[in-house]
């Protein structure tokens, strides 16, 4: 047969193939279309699971996938299939126990709306590769993380929220345990963001590891500044006002301080009462910042009526008169701890008045004190006397009738005194003025270098005794006038030189004995001025606003001369014009001027030189939308405030103002510090000298990273007047000593605002 039939036949057979498919029915496709577990979670132990069993109801061929720690009876099927086992492996290690672990059972047929899903959870431990956490770094760890949570120290508690800190961070967490301030605690946990904050849910394991002091740094006092703290961290901070029952009031500010947990924190009986509240801020919600109390300081009733008679307290120390009283200084051995404070023992005024004789002593632990000192004590003659004294140590005067005897008030103290010929030598008297501590005006303040320190004192502490008498008269309101002999230096008063530990040394306030001369000590107001007197300042009542200035006034300069907004925009290279050679700025020095304001300037080997008419060596003074701006490389100035006339008397105010640094268009900052400086009368309270602290900013510093934003910067002023000038400049006149490398110490300024206290 030849090849061209063998095609042909090959072709015909084809041919008839497909006729006779054509007539033949198709097969039913049997792959499932539907597949439903009777299970849809399924839950095993870590260790030793028993199997469990489902039943696959579908409609067709159906098939099963798992991972590889899930094992099934059956992986396919076809139909509803009863019986079908699911058994997991151990969920373990060499090591123990490992994390839960959680995964899926897929059934399906061959289309995806034929998929159904078993949810296979595992026991294990889910604190194994949990992260460990401090307060510092919490806020590091993904959300929904377990963690191990450690080395917290409940620093303030109110039974519900605790703040606890590290030494480096705090945070508030709500927390309901058996637990005081002190304690060092640690708990497992998920970690949480709430509210914006971190924090640890579902707490486990809660242990308290140690217990130890808190060391609380100064607390910031808001107290002229209320209304303008904005809640965004928690912070440290004392605050005055009037209690009504819910909240601490202060005088002339909307803003109100709400203590959490009223009932845990000592202020029942005290509605209507003058208080000061120190502790931590931790929210805000309206117009009250809510607060974790740390301290109650009651300064009774915000209303007392002159007294019939002025403030005087009086004691004797005859053995009679103290017998009773040796308890509440010390008792028969009088050891006390070594621990920083007054450890609450005093000896009370037993003759007449209310008042205390208390003594204050630094931490003495670290030294080696002879066997049991430091000691309190009421001897057999009824004079209180201590051991162990040392530097920072101090004898307390204070009185007391509630009375708020205002500024103008004069007092008068007189006691005897005795050290034994180891006891410390050199001390301070001083009194408290209603606002700040002031050396004795009867006894001039010296140096004394036979120390090799050369310390300051105005007291000599003789082996017999001698009468110390002072009189004074205060600055400001006080309730609670008080005085003290302060020791400043660990020198012998037998000239045998400096001790390396506190001794046994005695140091007494004395008196003479059964049958001598009344010589207890008397603190006493001899007098005061009637109807209660003018406050600080005169007729100036704390919260009164002395001077404001938000340079708004400045705008028809700014946007006639297109200055810039650098803050704003965090652009160091805005339009800054220059006050003294812009057209646009015309008339702008002789508002400056004519608003009291003074200007000033100052470069490297060139002290500050006021600014005249006559006298304008840099011409470093710019303008911003709407704020000031000063310096430039080579020069730096600053500005002074107009006086304050509405002064009267003398007043302590704070000071406020926002300010930053420049950086320069590579962002690299300028890196430098303000300084507030007064002229005339008045101090800083935190240097208790006419210069301020430096003050710093938190701005970046890396260079190319840093930016340009406000700051918000706080003095306290003591004893200004009417007369007095407030300078804010630089630090240093020389922009060299801050930023040796770029020589330019330029900055902002805004916002300046003068509050008495």
């Amino acid at each position: 047969m030849d090849m061209k039939r063998i095609l042909s036949l090959g072709a015909l057979a084809l041919m008839i193939g497909a006729g006779l498919a054509a007539c033949t029915p198709v097969e039913k496709d049997t792959v499932a279309k539907a597949v439903i577990p009777s299970a849809s979670v399924m839950q095993f132990e870590a260790v030793g699971a028993a199997p469990q069993t489902i039943t696959v109801y579908s409609d067709g061929d159906w098939v099963a996938d798992s991972p590889s720690w899930i094992t099934l009876s059956q992986t396919s099927g076809s139909g509803t299939v009863e019986g079908v086992s699911v058994s997991v492996a151990d969920n373990k290690d060499g090591q123990g126990l490992l994390a839960p672990r959680r995964d899926t059972i897929a059934i399906h047929g061959n289309r995806l709306i034929s998929y159904s899903y078993i949810i296979v959870v595992q026991n294990g431990d889910k604190y194994r590769g949990a992260a460990d956490a401090t307060v510092s770094t919490l806020a590091s760890v993904k959300d929904g993380q377990f963690v191990n949570f450690g080395g917290a120290q409940v620093v303030a508690y109110d039974g519900t929220n605790a703040v606890l800190s590290d030494g480096k961070a705090l945070l508030v967490m709500a927390l309901k345990q058996d637990i005081t301030v002190g304690d060092v605690i640690s708990f497992k946990g998920v970690k949480e963001t709430k509210n914006n904050v971190p924090v640890v849910s579902d707490l486990e394991g809660f242990s308290v590891d140690s217990h130890s002091a808190v060391n609380y740094p100064d607390a910031t006092d808001i107290t002229a500044l209320i209304d303008g703290v904005t809640y965004t961290d928690p912070a440290f901070v004392t605050v005055s006002g009037v209690y009504d029952g819910s909240a601490l009031s202060v005088e002339g500010a909307t803003k109100s301080v709400a203590p959490t947990a009223l009932a845990e924190m000592g202020l029942a009986g005290l509605v209507g009462n003058k208080l000061v509240l120190t502790g931590y801020l931790i929210g805000e919600k309206g117009n009250n910042l809510n607060m974790v109390l740390t301290a109650i300081k009651d300064n009774g009733p915000a209303v007392v009526p002159r007294p019939d008679k002025l403030l005087r307290a009086k004691w004797r120390f005859t053995t009679g008169l103290m017998s009773g009283y040796a308890d509440l200084f010390g008792g028969t051995s009088g050891a006390v701890s070594q621990a920083e404070g007054f450890s609450d023992l005093y000896v009370p005024a037993n003759v007449e008045g209310s008042g205390k004789i208390t003594y204050y002593q630094v931490d003495k632990n670290g030294y080696s004190p002879t066997s049991g000192n430091p000691k309190r004590i009421v001897g057999g003659t009824g004079h209180p006397y201590v051991t162990g004294a040392w530097p920072g140590d101090y004898w307390l005067f204070s009185a007391t009738d509630n009375y708020e005897y205002p500024a103008g008030t004069n007092l008068h103290i007189k006691f005897l005194t005795r050290i034994s010929a180891t006891g410390q030598k050199y001390w301070m008297l001083e009194y408290f003025d209603g606002a700040e501590w002031k050396p004795a005006e009867e006894y001039p303040v010296e140096t004394e270098s036979e120390t090799g320190l050369n310390v300051k004192y105005n007291f000599i502490e003789p082996t017999s005794n001698v009468v110390v008498e002072s009189s004074w008269t205060l600055a400001a309101p006080c309730r609670e006038p008080m005085f003290r002999m302060r020791c400043v230096a660990n020198w012998q008063s037998n000239g045998k030189g400096a001790l390396a530990n506190p001794n046994g040394g005695t140091c007494r306030i004395a008196d003479n004995d059964d049958d001598g001369e009344d010589a207890g000590p008397v603190l006493e107001v001899t007098d005061a001025p009637e109807g209660g007197g003018p406050g600080p300042g005169g007729d100036v009542k704390p919260g009164t606003v002395l001077f404001e200035d938000d340079f708004e006034w400045i705008a028809p300069w700014a946007t006639a001369a297109s200055a810039g907004d650098a803050v704003k925009d965090n652009d160091p290279s805005t339009t800054a014009p220059n006050v003294f050679t812009s057209a646009a700025c015309d008339g702008f020095l002789v508002e400056f001027v004519t608003r009291g304001y003074g200007y000033f300037e100052g470069k490297k080997d060139l002290p500050w030189t006021e600014v005249t008419a006559e006298n304008i060596p840099g011409k470093v003074l710019y303008l911003q939308k709407n704020y000031l701006k000063f310096g430039k490389s080579d020069w730096n100035s600053g500005i002074t405030l107009p006086a304050m006339s509405s002064i009267k008397g003398t007043v302590n105010a704070a000071i406020t103002f926002d300010w930053c640094w420049q950086v320069t268009g590579a962002y690299k900052a300028d890196l430098m510090t303000l300084t507030v400086e007064i002229v005339g009368n008045g101090t800083c309270a935190e240097s208790s000298d006419a210069l301020s602290p430096a003050i710093e900013s938190a701005q970046i510093r890396t260079d190319g990273e840093s930016k340009i934003e406000w700051q918000h910067a706080s003095v306290t002023l003591n004893g200004i007047d009417k007369d007095t000038r407030i300078k804010i400049r630089p630090t240093n006149n020389n922009p060299y000593v801050e930023n040796p490398e770029r020589g330019q110490n330029r900055w902002y300024l805004d916002n300046i605002k003068v509050t008495a206290m």
